[in-house]
């Protein structure tokens, strides 16, 4: 099989076979790739690696879903311990914009999402040529790194090579994030024969990703002194920390006697020493506050309003950088064999008691949920993807509730945390993590509809080995426990606000070529979710809780 050197490739091609030859040589597997004529040399390339079993592809009609499908690919990518970027591909113009929602998610949520966004050529920009955005090499503000590949670039590999080192953390702190690679494409935009059918992509390697550089060690030199020197005034706040493993962590925190106020994304929810109903505590034991004199920070506290009332009292805060945890662990380790273990955990017992006191029972909606954070009999501990709003905060509701041994590996998109992309994100997840574990995401009616078109898959796809449990109550239930349900808004809240619908999932699934159930009980779901079959199972809740009329 015959191998064109560059020197003999239309320019097109050229410069699309050294973008994928970077992105292999940068670690990527995974690639969504959106159907666009400016983006076909691309799209070509890619197609000749899925081939010759270089990376593996995914084809995605809107570029909104496939940017949440490439989001959620690397963040399972991180949780199944095989950390590395993913690529999402799209044509010029308006396309660019629909990858923003995703864009900004992993930027604050520290994922490697790499646009790879093709243009028209330099020369076409300010002449209002069609398709042609002016500034769509920037117009992903929170990329960490981006760059503008002219087109027919001879250094097309080293110009990508450089920003796409950036999405995997190669830089100072070794915080990874989205990237934009923009290239320029003229005409013409299809290979020859000779380059459709020559073998040139069985010299694609795609290494392990090199690990990134290490955090500044100031932060965890602060916080690993202040939770063993002073570990009776000092707690743990714990938000999500968007898949960076925590090895060794949990242990080394139990052993100085803090109490961690966990959110149920965070893996340290699972810790013998994690609060229950931590924001219940926060706010009716002000004696157990009045002690606290220093917060140390990991992941990112987000949920709870009285969490946020603590990050901005005027106690000292210790923040650990984004993927610092497992280096916390070694100076904590460090710090108990050089002074020995710590003191009993007293302080943190007094925390867990006051929790356990304010844990509710909850009403069906929080037994629905706790069915569906619990392991079928003799089965591993599933994954759970929680959407934002209520979903997730009636899981930190009723996690404490299901034994550990049973309990579901709990994970969210708390970067933005919006309820944009959920479906995709979550499709792409399970995708990324062993078919033999169960995945299921729960979601409300609303962020169900809001991406509704994430339930499209391409035409002899298999179902993703996922779950999808709809809570539905015609509408928003969260803004019924906000100051938005005060009297004097009744006029406003209906439509405004729960934004009643009236519709139920069960055509939708069928449209999308997705199986449908109705579970009318806790009971019924956890029939269902034993099967482990994919599909959505739709729970009938009451509708949202209206304002009374004053």
């Amino acid at each position: 099989m015959n191998t064109s050197s560059d020197q003999q490739l239309q320019p097109s091609t050229a410069v699309a076979r050294a973008v994928v030859r970077a992105l292999t040589a940068a670690g990527v597997r995974d690639v969504v790739i959106c159907p666009g004529s400016r983006s076909a040399p691309l799209t070509y390339a890619l197609a000749q690696a899925a081939a010759a079993g270089r990376i593996d592809t995914f084809v995605r009609i809107d570029e909104r879903s496939a940017a949440f499908h490439a989001l959620g690919l690397a963040k399972g990518r991180r949780i199944a311990g095989q950390p590395r970027p993913v690529a999402v591909v799209t044509t010029s113009g308006s396309a660019v914009a629909n990858l923003h929602p995703a864009f900004a998610e992993a930027a604050y949520a520290c994922l490697p999402l790499i646009a790879l966004t093709a243009d028209r050529p330099a020369r076409l920009r300010g002449t209002g040529a069609n398709q042609t955005l002016d500034a769509q090499a920037t117009m992903l503000p929170e990329a960490v790194a981006g760059c503008d590949i002219p087109a027919g670039a001879p250094d097309a590999e080293v110009i990508a090579g450089r920003c796409l080192a950036a999405a995997r953390g190669a830089g100072p702190g070794g915080r990874p994030g989205p990237v934009q690679v923009n290239v320029q494409f003229d005409v013409p935009l299809v290979p020859t024969a000779a380059e459709a059918a020559d073998g040139w992509a069985a010299e694609l390697t795609c290494p392990p990703v090199p690990a990134p550089e290490a955090a500044e060690a100031a932060q965890i030199t602060a916080a690993a002194e202040a939770l063993t020197e002073a570990s009776g005034e000092t707690i743990v706040l714990a938000g999500d920390v968007h898949g960076f493993p925590l090895a060794g962590l949990a242990a080394a925190l139990e052993a100085t006697g803090v109490p961690i106020l966990a959110e149920p994304s965070c893996p340290l929810v699972d810790s013998s020493a994690a609060v229950p109903a931590h924001p219940q505590v926060l706010e009716a034991h002000p004696e157990l506050l009045d002690g606290c004199r220093r917060v140390v920070v990991i992941g990112k506290p987000t949920l709870f309003r009285p969490d946020a009332k603590l990050l901005a009292s005027d106690r000292q805060i210790i923040r650990i950088p984004a993927g610092a945890e497992v280096g916390l662990a070694s100076a904590l380790d460090a710090a108990r064999d050089a002074e020995g273990p710590a003191g009993a955990g007293s302080w943190s017992g007094r925390w867990i008691e006051a929790g356990r006191k304010l844990t509710g029972t909850g009403g069906r909606r929080a037994e629905i949920v706790q069915a569906a954070l619990t392991a079928a009999p003799a089965a591993v501990r599933p994954h759970v993807y929680a959407a934002s709003s209520s979903a997730i905060r009636v899981i930190a509701e009723t996690i404490h509730a299901v034994p550990l041994g049973r309990r579901a590996h709990v994970h969210a998109s708390r970067g933005l945390a919006g309820i944009d992309g959920l479906i995709s994100t979550a499709t792409g997840f399970s995708r990324a993590l062993d078919p033999a574990v169960p995945v299921r995401l729960i979601i409300g009616d609303l962020a169900m509809l809001h991406e509704i078109g994430g339930l499209l898959r391409e035409a002899g796809e298999e179902l993703p080995a996922l779950q999808i449990i709809v809570l539905n109550d015609d509408g928003g239930q969260i803004f019924a426990g906000l100051e938005h349900g005060q009297d004097h808004l009744v006029p406003y809240f209906e439509r405004y606000f729960a934004t009643p619908h009236g519709r139920d999932f069960a055509d939708l699934a069928v449209g999308y070529g997705w199986p449908h159930t109705q579970a009318d009980s806790a009971e019924a779901l956890a029939r269902v979710l034993a099967a482990g079959e994919p599909g959505i199972i739709e729970v009938p809740l009451p509708s949202v809780a209206r304002p009374a009329a004053s």
